[in-house]
């Protein structure tokens, strides 16, 4: 997609726009801070979920709002906005739509992401997909060796809130059992936990179907008793904007949780990595104000 067709797309809704591009000495966060102090209405980005994750970061806790042109590769926080990817009907969603305020999560208080954060076999992967995406195929045999050879590794998991309110469906009270009920830690083995701000991440997984991105809540999704290739074949089945049910996944929502381990277990957030447990992750409500159709109210996505 051509520069004067997204420029040709805005003019005609009648946006008229500055335009500035990013380079070394102008991150795209940089360019958003400078819109904030020069005191623009609105700034617009162009991208993929990189470039637009980097503007948002610009814009936090900013009255101006975000509008988005999907135009890379997966746009998940495109998609879980209802966003659409035809450049005509994502700019009329600009000129037209509403602002909405959406939470963004944080991990150790420190880094922002918007899309998932993982723990475990997905942040030792996530790098080398990145190379793999950038065309050193080669990277492949490295990843399936890694994947093929990594171990469920022990966790303790504590949550803002008892493990019987933040499980998905709910725990439900049997006789002479509400002490259990009332913890807020579990320890386990997993192959990978991931917490998700919003419904998809990485290559268009549908990792949290059910999440809200407004709902100042995080989804944990927790592969704890998967095969390799049970794990293949769900990630498969969720590719693509897709949704699939697996009895095996345990779900929890919560506002905050926190991550430890004896052993050293990799974190990422939204693809970049940040180092190794501990870390603690939130949900930062009303964050971000982003421009979204009328009508889109940000419940979860229907499936079968």
């Amino acid at each position: 997609m051509k520069l004067p067709d997204i420029i040709a797309a805005m003019e005609a809704e009648g946006i008229r726009a500055d335009i500035a591009f990013t380079d070394p000495d102008n991150s795209p966060a940089l360019i958003a801070l400078k819109a904030i102090e020069e005191n623009y209405e609105l700034v617009v980005v162009a991208g993929g979920d990189g470039t637009v994750g980097e503007v948002a970061k610009g814009l936090l806790r900013s009255p101006i709002p975000l509008g988005i042109i999907p135009i890379g590769t997966y746009n998940n926080i495109a998609r879980s906005l209802s966003i659409p990817t035809d450049l005509v009907a994502a700019c009329q969603v600009i000129a037209q739509g509403q602002i909405k305020s959406i939470d963004v999560g944080q991990a150790n208080n420190e880094h922002y992401f918007f899309e998932a954060a993982g723990v475990g076999l997905d942040a030792a992967l996530f790098p080398l997909g990145e190379e793999i995406k950038g065309g050193r195929w080669g990277q492949l045999l490295q990843a399936a060796r890694l994947a093929i050879g990594y171990k469920p590794q022990r966790l303790r998991i504590e949550f803002d809130r008892p493990i019987a309110a933040a499980r998905v469906p709910p725990l439900k009270r049997r006789f002479g059992r509400q002490k259990p009920l009332a913890r807020r830690e579990l320890r386990l083995s997993a192959l990978l936990v991931v917490v998700a701000n919003g419904a998809y991440y990485g290559t268009g997984f549908t990792v949290a179907p059910d999440a809200a991105i407004d709902d100042g809540l995080l989804t944990i999704s927790i592969f704890r008793n998967f095969s390799k290739w049970e794990l293949m074949r769900h990630f498969w089945a969720i590719s693509k904007g897709q949704r699939h049910y697996s009895p095996k996944i345990e779900t929890y929502r919560v506002a905050e949780v926190s991550f430890t381990s004896d052993v050293n277990i990799p974190v990422h957030i939204d693809g970049h990595p940040i180092g190794e447990l501990p870390v603690t992750l939130k949900a930062v409500k009303d964050m971000l104000k982003v421009i979204v159709p009328k009508t889109t109210v940000i419940l979860p996505i229907s499936g079968t």
